[in-house]
């Protein structure tokens, strides 16, 4: 089971992308990461930390709740767009929750809605209905916006790359947050 932080709630990819850039400059707090990735304040630069940390672009100390990237973070920032690009649909065809939803779309081929993307999301971590709801957002924007997935007639299809029957989870070094909503 995951915690509630494990599901994103930071719905631009590319800003999240950007939280590594961010770090790679010295920026390693949510409110110095939240002010380099587009005058966000605190509270969504913690928001845009975590999605990185979900995604395995970077971890966050326990302790002091500053950020660094991990190996891979530090590779992707050396990276071209189209590198990059390529480097996320990867992660998101690994990591969860984007994993089991991807995994849920590729075995409905007439898609699912918000809704169905939602309850997977709460039988991953204990999410509220409504909360639920805004995290599914988030996760279809990522899935729609690297070109995984796409909406026909209000439901969300699968469009990726062509996939083993099994997407064999990685371990996770990267610590977890313990937060709320």
């Amino acid at each position: 089971m995951l915690t509630t932080a494990d599901i994103p709630q930071a719905d631009m990819l590319w800003d999240v992308a950007r939280v590594a850039e961010a770090i790679a400059r010295g920026r390693v707090t949510a409110e110095e990461i939240g002010e380099y990735i587009g005058a966000k304040g605190q509270r969504q630069g913690l928001y845009y930390m975590q999605a990185a940390r979900i995604i395995g672009l970077i971890e966050i100390g326990e302790q002091t709740e500053a950020a660094q990237l991990t190996k891979f973070g530090l590779a992707f920032t050396r990276y071209n767009r189209a590198d990059q690009r390529a480097a996320l649909r990867r992660q998101l065809l690994r990591y969860e929750p984007t994993r089991s939803v991807i995994a849920a779309l590729r075995d409905t081929p007439e898609g699912l809605t918000r809704h169905d993307v939602a309850r997977i999301l709460q039988q991953l971590a204990p999410l509220a209905e409504s909360t639920a709801l805004r995290r599914a957002a988030t996760v279809t924007a990522w899935l729609t916006e690297i070109g995984l997935a796409d909406w026909r007639d209000d439901r969300l299809c699968y469009c990726g790359p062509a996939l083993p029957v099994a997407m064999p989870q990685p371990p996770r070094n990267a610590m977890s947050f313990a937060s709320g909503v």
